[in-house]
């Protein structure tokens, strides 16, 4: 078993306030051709409930992004292409992160995908892109769990035979492949192992993690994880660090603080109308600094029952009054 979580890291508490956000996600697509059980997108109602949008980035609004991150300095450590949908339903993807590498707007560039519409034709788009990492969530080891967990039709074989594909044309690209464990038996562990670990850079079997606004739904189907999904202890916390290092750009250009915003509920700008610089640094993202700081999340739908938080590497707890202070001074 292999994490990709980083280890060695600058102690959050000592840079803040940062001039530029470490990591931004883009959503190229909020929607998705999967219903998994334990994703907000794969429950339809649910959405309805919260009345979030959906539909796919365009190519227009993308490029615009990335010409206001550029104007950042340093320049972001890693972008994601992924939030809340399958980021392969935008046909415009491999533009998209060509688009972002040629203005060099970040050290690394990461996707995530349920791989069901991998094929060599789409494999060599991704790798040419000169990504540097392709994680696949695989939902089940076989045609059958894909059809009880995931409420789709797919033909097991062919999905191994396209990541195989990927993998031995991925040149420089880190190919990290996992599963979540909903209740998976010894034998469907072990035979995920086998499956993928000879195609992979590094694989996993992850632990269900929780998500914010934890009440509307069980997410972890029952099984109340002790660890997060790489496996390291939870450890509860006040002060979530997302809002000091991180944003989040929704397929429709409004900009959440957090990628475990399903419902669009930590929304501090509009890229569409606003610089994603002015937003960084204007006053309704240091209103939701503070108000973590304060340590008063609760007063966000999205924030306060997040169990998501929890599983976080960086706290700040400790240190909240000092940071309020360097950022009231």
């Amino acid at each position: 078993m292999s994490s990709i979580r980083v280890i060695e890291r600058q102690s959050l508490e000592s840079v803040i306030p940062l001039s530029s956000p470490y990591l931004l996600r883009i959503d190229p697509s909020n929607v998705c051709n999967f219903r998994c059980e334990f994703c907000p997108t794969g429950d339809p109602e649910l959405l309805k409930s919260v009345n979030r949008p959906k539909g796919i980035m365009g190519y227009d609004l993308f490029c615009k992004i990335i010409d206001d991150v550029s104007e950042f300095e340093p320049k972001l450590k890693k972008l994601y292409f992924y939030k809340d949908g399958e980021p392969l339903l935008n046909k415009k993807l491999p533009d998209m992160i060509r688009y972002a590498k040629s203005k060099e707007v970040a050290e690394e560039y990461w996707i995530t995908t349920n791989g069901s519409l991998l094929n060599p034709h789409i494999n060599h788009q991704l790798i040419d892109t000169g990504l540097n990492l392709i994680r696949i969530s695989i939902e089940a080891v076989n045609s059958e769990g894909y059809q009880k967990i995931a409420k789709i039709k797919l033909d097991y074989d062919k999905l191994k035979e396209n990541i195989a594909h990927l993998y031995a044309n991925r040149k420089n690209c880190k190919i990290h492949i996992k599963i979540v464990d909903y209740g998976l038996s010894d034998n469907e562990k072990e035979k995920f192992y086998h499956d993928f670990a000879e195609i992979s850079t590094s694989i996993n079997i992850d632990n269900l993690m929780g998500w914010s606004m934890s009440e509307s739904k069980d997410f972890t189907l029952g099984t109340n994880p002790n660890k997060s999904p790489d496996g390291v202890a939870l450890v509860s916390k006040e002060v979530c660090p997302f809002p000091f290092y991180t944003l989040t750009i929704n397929f429709d250009g409004t900009v959440s603080v957090c990628c475990v915003d399903w419902s669009h509920s930590t929304l501090v700008g509009d890229v569409k109308q606003q610089s994603l610089k002015s937003i960084w640094l204007g006053e309704e993202l240091l209103k939701f600094r503070k108000m973590h700081l304060q340590k008063e999340r609760h007063k966000n739908k999205a924030c306060g029952n997040c169990q998501y938080i929890d599983t976080l590497q960086d706290n700040l707890d400790q240190y909240s009054e000092l940071i309020l202070h360097k950022l009231t001074s």
